[in-house]
C-alpha cells in the first residue's frame, strides 16, 4: 500500500496553537483518507491542490510531498493553502519549510479563494 508520511510539526509552539488550529483526530483521519486514495489521486495527475483553512499546514505539507509515483522524487502537484488567519499562514509556511515542501506550497492570506480566484478559474474541480 502507498503511504503518506505525517508531517513534522515539532517546530510549532504552545503560543502558535493559541492562534492556530492544532492538528487533532480530524486532521489525522483526513491524512488516512488521502493515503487510502493515494493511488487514485496519482492516476488523476492533478496540477494543483487547494486547502482552505490549513491551520498548522500539516495537510498542505503532506499533499505537497506526494510524488508522481513511488519510484521518483518528482512532486505530484502544487498546493495552494489559503487562510484568512495570518498566524495560520505563517505556521503553514514554517511547516512546509520544516518538511521540505516549500518549493510547491504557496501560502495565500485570503478569505477563501478570493485572492486567487482569477488565477485558478477553470483549473480547479
Amino acid at each position: 500500500m502507498c503511504t503518506i508520511d505525517t508531517p513534522d510539526i515539532s517546530h510549532l509552539t504552545h503560543e502558535d496553537f493559541e492562534n492556530v488550529y492544532e492538528p487533532a483526530e480530524d486532521s489525522f483521519i483526513l491524512l488516512d483518507a488521502l493515503e487510502i486514495e493515494l493511488s487514485e489521486i496519482r492516476k488523476l495527475k492533478p496540477t494543483f491542490a487547494v486547502e482552505v483553512g490549513p491551520g498548522s499546514g500539516i495537510l498542505s505539507a503532506a499533499l505537497a510531498n506526494i510524488t508522481s509515483n513511488e519510484e521518483c522524487s518528482e512532486k505530484l502537484c502544487m498546493v495552494f493553502a489559503c487562510d484568512i488567519n495570518l498566524s495560520a499562514c505563517k505556521a503553514t509556511k514554517r511547516t512546509a519549510s520544516t518538511n521540505n515542501a516549500s518549493s510547491n506550497v504557496e501560502v495565500i492570506c485570503s478569505n477563501l479563494l478570493v485572492g486567487i480566484a482569477d488565477r485558478l478559474r477553470g483549473k480547479i474541480d
